[in-house]
């Protein structure tokens, strides 16, 4: 149970708030009950005390609650001299290979993920697809601040938006 608890809060970070664009945001109901048990699985687990880092490798799964990110690889970055915690606080979570991160019909994929906790900033890499229903929006990297709530999908962005289909004109 080293540090996983970290992981999946700084996983459970980079889902709660929205991540798509300042105004029109198909993407802010992704949300998830961080008090939920967490859980990770991994081929392998190797810890670096010396250099604070723990590495899940093959077939990695996080969950908690309906979240999950699911990634060949995750770095746990943490600060073993924190005070404020027995195990040390996460700095920086970084995800690779085949990142993908739903929580219910929600869900983000694309080959890197990095989050900074210090700096509450999320970059995602790799042809990012973000889906929420049938609404898609596709671009080449992903930067989501948590602090205020917006996102910036660049690299020749692709939105698909389905419009509801009430009788409402």
């Amino acid at each position: 149970m080293i540090r996983s608890h970290m992981v999946a809060f700084g996983v459970a970070l980079c889902l709660s708030s929205p991540a798509a664009a300042q105004t029109a945001n198909p993407f802010g109901g992704l949300q998830h009950d961080r008090t939920s048990p967490i859980e990770i699985t991994a081929d392998a687990l190797e810890v670096r005390q010396a250099e604070s880092i723990a590495v899940f490798e093959g077939d990695v799964i996080a969950g908690q609650g309906t979240l999950r990110l699911t990634a060949q690889r995750v770095e746990v970055f943490y600060d073993a001299e924190d005070s404020n915690s027995e195990t040390g606080a996460i700095k920086r979570l970084n995800a690779t290979g085949g990142v993908f991160i739903s929580n219910g019909a929600e869900t983000a994929q694309g080959q890197e993920a990095e989050y900074d906790v210090e700096t509450g900033k999320i970059a995602m890499s790799g042809d990012v697809v973000l889906t929420q229903g049938e609404n898609v929006i596709s671009g080449e990297t992903l930067t989501i601040d948590l602090n205020v709530g917006q996102g910036r999908v660049e690299g020749r962005v692709k939105s698909i938006f389905t419009p509801s289909s009430g009788t409402d004109k």
